[in-house]
């Protein structure tokens, strides 16, 4: 009898192995993770009392103990999983350490709502960047963008501050979007704004963390904001990269803004010749606003084919000053882009002097992305007969992206700039979008 009940309990050994076996070689793989996942490792939910933690330790005790594992190599694997389980409830079964736990982070991806919280714990020499090691997310710097964020590459990337409670829980988030594009002709990086303070205030402006933003090279000045309001879901946000990494792609190929360097340029293209001219005269080529107007041109551009001419003017090179401040009274810097149109036929200083083209709208009054839109669209109808059908947005059959057998229409273009909701509470400078005040966080 004794020995039928040791068989019996020999087989029922070996039957909860197989039923635990898949679960047991996890955790094992997964040692380590008690230190920054102790909730993970204890399968329990942050919230969770005392009771729920004291509950969930005797049922992987159970299932973990090798005492109860029969076959000799799961032992062992069940030895290094139950250490792991007995280190987690040791950070969080013990109050003062669990409350430690919750205000640091197990990646020091601090739970912190403010840079005064954060500075205070220690965080100004404890800042990490997220995404080190990751071999699909590339850490961007101040000195690596301009070799990184080159020719027609488009970029996905995320700004992130370390003290952001937000930008940790959205870590996996952004890996998983990583591996999705794996396959895709978009980069992916990250930029972490504490240690990069220029490419984050200066050079885009990023109003809140973390955010997301498509970026083209210097060369294109293509940009786009991934909307604060919208839903930061991995499956959504790499549906929106993919949807406007076509379209720029198309862009790269089929449109050209011409940038003028000097009054004599411009006089010389543009105010010399007869062809219609819509010029965005930018406080320089790399802000925020400036990037995005100029990624609108160059749909702008591909929409006209031709028709009519595209141009910008950077207000901040030394050489355009007079241009920009004197002859087309742009507003003093910082301010926001400013968009002419040059009328078609004779606009030279003989056949007209003073001419300064006229200002399309008032950045104050209405959104830049919206005018430009109907400017598209009012020009496009306007010089319907004109227009060829390869043009961005009429809907018919153009080469983009084409193989030899068959071409795909060119992609409607997808206008950008910032809605209520992303508008960054701001003073406004000459019809400009910069000012002080720290970003909020996890908006």
């Amino acid at each position: 009898q004794q020995d039928a009940e040791g068989g019996a309990g020999a087989d029922a050994r070996r039957e909860s192995d197989e039923v635990n076996r898949a679960e047991i070689e996890r955790r094992a793989k997964e040692v380590g993770a008690w230190e920054t996942k102790p909730y993970e490792v204890l399968a329990v939910e942050t919230d969770c009392g005392a009771k729920d933690l004291k509950k969930a330790y005797r049922k992987l005790s159970l299932m973990l103990h090798p005492d109860k594992i029969y076959d000799s190599a799961l032992r062992e694997l069940a030895k290094i999983a139950f250490m792991d389980v007995v280190a987690a409830y040791e950070v969080l079964g013990d109050p003062e350490r669990r409350a430690a736990f919750d205000d640091m982070g197990g990646d020091d991806q601090a739970q912190f709502h403010t840079y005064w919280e954060w500075k205070q714990y220690g965080g100004d020499t404890k800042a990490k960047d997220f995404y080190t090691g990751d071999k699909l997310i590339s850490k961007l710097t101040e000195s690596l963008w301009p070799r990184r964020v080159s020719g027609k590459k488009i970029w996905l990337v995320e700004f992130y501050t370390p003290w952001c409670s937000a930008c940790g829980t959205f870590v996996p988030v952004f890996k998983q979007i990583a591996k999705m594009l794996e396959n895709d002709d978009i980069e992916v990086g990250a930029v972490n704004c504490e240690a990069n303070k220029a490419i984050c205030s200066e050079w885009f402006s990023i109003p809140s963390y973390p955010a997301l933003m498509l970026v083209g090279s210097a060369d294109h000045g293509a940009q786009q904001t991934y909307g604060q309001g919208k839903s930061k879901g991995a499956q959504e946000v790499v549906d929106w990269a993919r949807l406007i990494a076509e379209e720029w792609a198309w862009l790269f190929e089929h449109s050209k803004v011409d940038v003028m360097h000097s009054d004599e340029e411009f006089e010389k293209q543009i105010l010399d010749t007869e062809d219609l001219w819509f010029v965005v005269f930018t406080d320089g080529l790399f802000c925020g606003p400036c990037r995005t107007a100029m990624t609108n041109a160059l749909r702008l551009d591909a929409a006209l084919n031709g028709l009519a001419k595209v141009a910008a003017v950077d207000c901040e090179e030394p050489a355009n000053h007079e241009l920009c401040f004197t002859r087309m009274g742009v507003p003093s810097p910082p301010h926001a882009p400013q968009v002419r149109i040059f009328r078609k036929g004779a606009k030279d200083a003989k056949s007209a002097p003073g001419y300064a083209g006229e200002v399309l709208y008032n950045a104050n009054e209405i959104a830049p992305q919206i005018a430009l839109q109907l400017t598209e669209r009012v020009a496009r109808h306007a010089l319907a007969d004109e227009i060829p059908s390869t043009a961005l947005g009429t809907g018919k059959i153009g080469d983009f992206q084409g193989d030899d057998k068959q071409s795909k229409p060119p992609p409607p273009p997808q206008w950008n700039g910032p809605t209520q909701n992303d508008m960054p509470q701001r003073s406004r400078v000459g019809g400009g979008m910069r000012g002080g005040g720290r970003p909020g966080i996890g908006r």
